[in-house]
């Protein structure tokens, strides 16, 4: 090769910025860690300065449909990881997503099972739990949307950085649960 010639890689059209997108995506799922620990810490504080209104909340808390939730989602990221590393790319995706929405349904039904007791609770632990639970809820119903628009034409690359950004919100659900279920 002299110094006219592209490497390979240029000359077939391969984008140059993979390591850039990668360094960027985990950015993004750093920061995710950061904000929901930061959220995750400050309910711990608040829980321990007031532990009457902690217990107040968790008497409200639906915890065997939030454990239902867990489940679904848990189910969604085998999918999601299938897509990633399996065969039917296109169908895992559809599963994962579909894992996804019902999730946020059943989040859903638990809200409005457990609002009419929450609102009793005079803390801003329930400011929290609805700030917690809601972003990561919205997190949840923004990548399942994204998840079925890349399974309409999915490539390893963008099944790849779905997967991984579905595992970190998988991640967090699973710091979410102790902290605020189960504490």
């Amino acid at each position: 090769m002299n110094a006219h010639t592209p490497p390979a890689r240029f000359a077939a059209g391969q984008s140059t910025n993979e390591g850039g997108m990668e360094l960027l995506l985990w950015i993004l799922i750093w920061s995710e860690f950061a904000v929901f620990g930061a959220f995750l810490i400050a309910f711990l504080i608040l829980g321990l300065l007031d532990p009457q209104a902690l217990a107040r909340l968790h008497g409200a808390l639906d915890l065997p449909l939030a454990g239902a939730a867990t489940a679904v989602l848990l189910t969604s990221g085998f999918f999601a990881a299938r897509a990633a590393f399996g065969p039917s790319p296109r169908w895992n995706l559809i599963a994962a997503a579909l894992g996804g929405l019902a999730f946020v349904a059943l989040k859903l039904v638990a809200y409005g099972r457990e609002i009419p007791a929450i609102t009793a609770v005079e803390s801003r632990l329930v400011e929290l739990y609805f700030l917690i639970t809601g972003f990561h809820l919205a997190h949840v119903l923004f990548v399942a949307l994204i998840m079925l628009a890349i399974a309409w034409r999915p490539t390893p690359r963008r099944t790849g950085t779905i997967a991984a950004i579905w595992h970190a919100i998988d991640l967090v659900w699973l710091l979410i649960l102790p902290v605020i279920y189960l504490g």
